[in-house]
Order: structure tokens, then sequence, then C-alpha cells
């Protein structure tokens, strides 16, 4: 008994030193101010996302002719109240009506977007990096994977369903992540 008490005793000592040494290697934690600052980072940028998606949105609706721009209202419109939308099929009868100067407008609208956004992002990571303590850049701070990941080329009618449409239609229809990454939304973690 003398020699369980006595391992046990020995084991609970150790316990505060292991302890204190897994603090010691652990990232510093940022401040109340480095969070504040993060925070209003983050919101900054998101306000400015936001705004490069209305330029987009606004190019992409110029550059329908009146009829086109009421035949995408009631495909919308449709798959606001189907049962089961098939967002897939109304990209491709889109794409189909559209005139080629109408797919590249909206083609190249939409690559400038996703060009000024991933320069945005960059910008908005470099920034939270100078923000953080200076040992405590968290792994979820490194995009360098995400580097080589090219860019989704997508035909005019898919652009315009997911510029165009309502966000929890095209959530519901299981394009959130599709979204994202059409916005140059942060990379997924």
């Amino acid at each position: 008994m003398n020699r369980t008490l006595l391992a046990l005793a020995l084991a609970l000592s150790v316990i505060p030193i292991a302890a204190l040494a897994d603090d010691q290697n652990a990232p510093t934690q940022p401040t109340a101010e480095q969070r504040q600052a993060m925070q209003q980072t983050m919101q900054r940028f998101m306000a400015q996302e936001a705004q490069l998606h209305q330029q987009m949105r606004a190019q992409i609706l110029s550059a329908l002719t009146p009829v086109h721009r009421r035949a995408v209202a009631a495909t919308i419109g449709e798959l606001a109240i189907e049962p089961n939308p098939d967002t897939a099929a109304a990209a491709k009868r889109l794409d189909a009506m559209l005139s080629p100067g109408e797919r590249q407008r909206i083609l190249t609208a939409h690559s400038s977007f996703f060009d000024q956004s991933r320069q945005l992002h960059e910008q908005m990571r470099t920034e939270l990096r100078s923000e953080m303590p200076a040992d405590g850049h968290p792994s979820s701070m490194n995009h360098e994977k995400m580097e080589g990941t090219a860019h989704v080329q997508l035909d005019a009618g898919t652009v315009l369903l997911t510029a165009l449409s309502p966000r929890p239609m095209m959530e519901m229809a299981g394009h959130g992540a599709f979204m994202m990454h059409m916005e140059g939304g942060p990379p997924p973690q």
C-alpha cells in the first residue's frame, strides 16, 4: 500500500511540471487589444468584400439584355418555389439562352471579382498575421497550401444563378461551399 501511495504521490507531483512545460511551448494568446484589432480588420475586409460583390452583381446585370434579365428573374423565381430545385439544369438553360457577348461579359466580371477577392483575402491574412502575438501564429493562419489551387472555370449560367440568387436558396440547394469558393471566401480550414 505504501508503494502505491508513493507512486501516486510521485505521479501527482510530476503532472504540474508537465503542464508547465506544455504552457511554455504554447503560443501566446492575443491580448484584448489584439483581438479587437483583428475583429476590426475582419469587419473592414468583410465590408470591402461585400462592395466587390455588389460591383460584380451590377456588372452582371448590366451585361444582360432586358429580355434576358426577365428570363433570369423568372428562372430564379421558379427555383425558389420548386420543392426540389435543379440548379444545374437551370444554369444550363440560362447559359444556352445568353448571347456570346453576354456570356463573355458575365465571365469577365466574375473573373475580375475572383482576382480582386483573392488579393483582398491575402491582404487580410497579412494584416491579421501582423496583429497576432509574435509566437501566436496558429496554423489556421497558414494558407500557403491554397496557393496552388486553381480557379474553377464556370459557365455564365452558373455564375448568373450564384451571383444573383438569394443566398439562402443557394445554400439550401447545397451550394454554400461553392458560393464561398466562387466569391473568394476564406479557404476551408
